[in-house]
């Protein structure tokens, strides 16, 4: 006979969902009565394990249509794509979503974690998007588990928000790095270039004989040159007057 499939009519979130991808071998009907014996074929079907729900697992065919976004049909094999990989692959079906053992810190037990996925809640943010029947569906822990999957939540939205804040001073000290680079290469070159200057001074005086620098130095400072200068000295003299 048909498998038959169910109908989904709520919308659930990706985090309320846990799919499971597996092969059902039934009968092909029509093949069966063409050729008047039982013929059977192999599907590929997606069972949704919706969180908060224990009893309820709706079957749909993996090829089957879960939207149409923009005028491209999307199946249930191309919305899990990577259950669905696993699934092909042969590896283990993991849902997306935290690990429940991540809020160990904030209190909750292995029974706690066994009675959530006693009701199809694998994950913390499964946990935090829980409201109404699904919620209710936990019992008197219910409440407190929400608790602990809204702390780690609001933690994670924190180190987030100090990821983002070490990134900027990172790109900060990057900035003032550039800066204090490029103002080295502005220093070094105003270096070169008075190195040159006074190289190029130095090449001027360099022909003249030591009277002939004392007469310039004697000439352009309007005074008398006292001493006994040393050539290096009557450079420099004639350098700056």
């Amino acid at each position: 006979m048909e498998p038959s499939f169910s109908r989904i009519d709520k919308p659930f979130t990706d985090y309320e969902v846990t799919p499971f991808f597996k092969y059902e071998t039934v009968e092909d009907v029509e093949a069966s009565r063409r050729e008047r014996r039982p013929v059977v074929k192999t599907i590929e079907l997606c069972e949704l394990r919706i969180a908060g729900e224990k009893n309820y697992r709706p079957i749909v065919p993996a090829d089957s249509i879960w939207q149409v976004q923009a005028g491209q049909p999307i199946t249930y094999a191309e919305r899990f794509g990577a259950e669905y990989r696993q699934f092909k692959t042969g590896a283990t079906q993991s849902g997306s979503g935290t690990p429940l053992q991540e809020l160990a810190p904030y209190g909750i037990s292995q029974s706690q974690i066994s009675l959530c996925r006693a009701l199809q809640v694998y994950s913390i943010e499964a946990v935090h998007s829980l409201e109404g029947a699904s919620l209710k569906a936990l019992g008197v822990v219910g409440n407190e588990l929400k608790r602990m999957a809204s702390l780690w939540m609001a933690d994670q939205a924190r180190g987030g928000e100090a990821a983002d804040q070490m990134a900027a001073m990172k790109r900060q000290i990057e900035e003032l790095k550039a800066k204090l680079a490029t103002q080295a290469v502005v220093e070094s070159a105003v270096a070169d270039v008075a190195f040159e200057a006074t190289e190029a001074a130095e090449s001027a005086f360099a022909h003249m004989s030591d009277d002939e620098l004392r007469a310039f130095v004697k000439e352009r400072s309007g005074g008398v040159l006292r001493g006994n200068h040393s050539r290096e000295t009557l450079l420099r003299m004639a350098e700056e007057a």
